[in-house]
């Protein structure tokens, strides 16, 4: 298929005129907004669509293509068969996210201290919004992530959880996808420096109590509605995690991007 054509702008420079395909395309996203098809939904067919756009068969794969690029369709074949709309998941957003970090040199610190810009806000909201059974829900993470002090690898993994109980309970959709991405990115930089922090022997040990006492301090402001002090406590609390990557010498490397599967 040819290439989209350039267009001569009046100040100089070329606009691009989009391709059928891309077209198509653009109109089967705004198909799913308008309606808002859940995951699993079907899409137009191939045949509607080339009605609709008087597009030859070519043309239309090529737009489903397109889509499945951007992981917003999935293709099943036979009787039943045909384009189903897919619902990105917060890996493959993490995963592009954390590739363009790596791409741009964004280091340790500097993901810390996003995170301290970042969090502290998203727990004010908790506090603010969040009904107290979802805050139990919190709490029961906690509580199991504090009789995990001596597995490393399911403290970790509890800790994970306490970042997804966050996204679920959260009201807003944006901030949970915020959320969702901080805790894809951390469990990568788990893997990347967490051995030297978290199976350091007795430092490490008193760092993993420490960090356990500070949700559990979250916690007590989560349920007293204080949004000021959660927001403050946890930014102290974030304050001192960067203190010690820096302190570690870690805080030059650079991110590591999620591997989904992996």
């Amino acid at each position: 298929m040819a290439a989209a054509k350039q267009m001569r702008h009046p100040l100089g420079g070329g606009l691009k005129v989009p391709k059928t395909a891309e077209l198509i395309a653009d109109w089967v996203r705004e198909y799913v907004r308008q309606n808002k098809l859940r995951a699993g939904d079907a899409l137009p067919s191939e045949v509607e669509l080339r009605d609709r756009f008087a597009a030859s068969r070519p043309t239309v794969r090529e737009a489903m293509r397109i889509l499945e690029t951007k992981h917003l369709v999935r293709i099943s074949r036979g009787a039943s068969g045909g384009a189903r709309y897919n619902v990105p998941g917060a890996a493959m957003v993490a995963e592009h996210t954390g590739v363009y970090l790596e791409a741009h040199g964004a280091t340790q610190a500097d993901f810390s201290i996003a995170r301290l810009t970042i969090e502290p806000s998203i727990m004010g909201f908790i506090a603010d919004t969040v009904a107290m059974k979802d805050i139990q829900r919190l709490a029961a993470s906690v509580e199991r992530q504090g009789g995990l002090i001596d597995d490393v690898s399911r403290f970790t993994q509890e800790h994970e959880q306490f970042y997804q109980t966050l996204a679920e309970i959260c009201a807003n959709t944006t901030l949970s996808m915020f959320v969702l991405i901080l805790r894809e990115l951390m469990h990568a930089q788990t893997e990347l420096i967490g051995n030297a922090l978290m199976y350091g022997g007795e430092e490490a040990l008193r760092g993993r109590r420490a960090h356990v006492r500070a949700k559990e301090k979250l916690i007590e402001l989560l349920r007293e509605r204080d949004r000021e002090s959660a927001e403050k406590w946890w930014r102290r609390h974030l304050k001192a995690q960067l203190d010690e990557v820096v302190a570690s010498g870690r805080g030059d490397l650079t991110v590591k991007s999620p591997r989904r599967g992996a």
